[in-house]
């Protein structure tokens, strides 16, 4: 907790001596804690993902951190929710290869803009 983070001063103070009276009685060495990442304040959950497939009529399902969603017949797309990792695998003569690799809610929906149609029972 910190000021620069919106905490008052007392509650920072109040917050660094627990931390610091926590780490003596239990023997804990400052080496021993993690550092924190900004990363991990941004985590991503399911639903950005979720929002992002149905917009092009895709259906996402996941277990844990990882995710897929089928594009057609012949294209997955998976989904690693720890690293905000995704890939397009496709089907080929020879099974299944991966075509594209990138990270984040964005690039994949620069990808999906550009390869997938938006999938409806209504013609305009």
């Amino acid at each position: 907790m910190k000021t620069e983070n919106g905490a008052l001063a007392p509650e920072a103070d109040n917050a660094a001596r627990l931390v610091k009276a926590l780490m003596e009685r239990y023997a804990i060495k400052a080496e021993d804690i993690p550092a924190a990442s900004q990363r991990s304040a941004f985590r991503m959950t399911w639903i950005y993902w979720q929002e992002l497939l149905h917009q092009f009529g895709l259906q996402l399902r996941h277990f844990g951190h990882r995710g897929n969603a089928a594009i057609g017949d012949d294209t997955i797309v998976y989904i690693n929710l720890r690293t905000s990792q995704w890939w397009i695998e496709q089907q080929s003569r020879g099974g299944w290869q991966t075509s594209v690799r990138d990270w984040g809610v964005e690039s994949l929906r620069t990808y999906l803009d550009q390869h997938a149609r938006s999938y409806s029972f209504f013609r305009r």
